[in-house]
């Protein structure tokens, strides 16, 4: 199956002449081609994402894709090793959804969850109160999962361990769903392998 001309995962100079070819000649979506294409290729060539989401906030039309586009450059920082970068763009991304509601990602629990997991103590002030903030807004077992993971281990790198326990405890039982609660999504948001040295620590938290 050919892949669409603005979904490159790699990149050399014969794909890049033939996208800027093309997207010279788009007349209508060129903002979302470019915002898509660096969201594709953002962890496998970061340059290429970073320079691409760059031409787009230096020549975007409207802010329609201003949160896929924070996302990417997110996504390509975290890749070349950014990591203060990368987390101003996730803070970005929620300060868009602050104003702009039905804009709204998982950046509220993933910031949090990044945060945590990689023990960044400068930023646990701001990671609790955007936890504090979304609750409300957690649906799948997922989310739910990295909410309360968030939590415990940001309370128990503060020696706050009552709450952590109380919290992996909340997260474990997350992890455990099976299924989503939406009718018609039954089989979405669930936690998987990837999350298997979390819930270890989330487990000796909990013990």
């Amino acid at each position: 199956m050919a892949t669409d001309w603005y979904r490159h995962e790699h990149w050399n100079e014969e794909i890049e002449k033939d996208f800027f070819a093309k997207l010279a000649r788009a007349r209508t979506q060129r903002d979302q081609y470019i915002v898509i294409q660096a969201l594709t290729i953002a962890k496998n060539n970061h340059k290429v994402a970073i320079q691409l989401i760059d031409l787009y906030f230096e020549t975007k039309k409207t802010s329609f894709d201003d949160v896929r586009a924070l996302s990417a450059r997110a996504d390509a920082l975290l890749a070349s090793g950014q990591v203060d970068p990368a987390i101003q763009a996730m803070k970005d991304i929620l300060a868009i959804e602050r104003v702009k509601p039905n804009f709204k990602t998982n950046m509220y629990v993933d910031y949090p969850f990044f945060v945590a997991t990689k023990n960044i103590s400068k930023e646990y002030v701001d990671a609790l109160a955007v936890l504090d903030e979304r609750k409300s807004d957690l649906a799948f077992p997922v989310s739910k999962f990295k909410w309360h993971a968030a939590k415990s281990l940001i309370h128990c790198a503060l020696r706050n361990f009552d709450e952590a326990k109380k919290q992996a405890a909340l997260a474990l039982e997350a992890a455990q769903i099976k299924t989503s609660g939406f009718r018609y999504h039954q089989d979405l948001g669930f936690v998987g392998e990837e999350y298997k040295d979390t819930i270890a620590a989330l487990r000796e938290i909990h013990a």
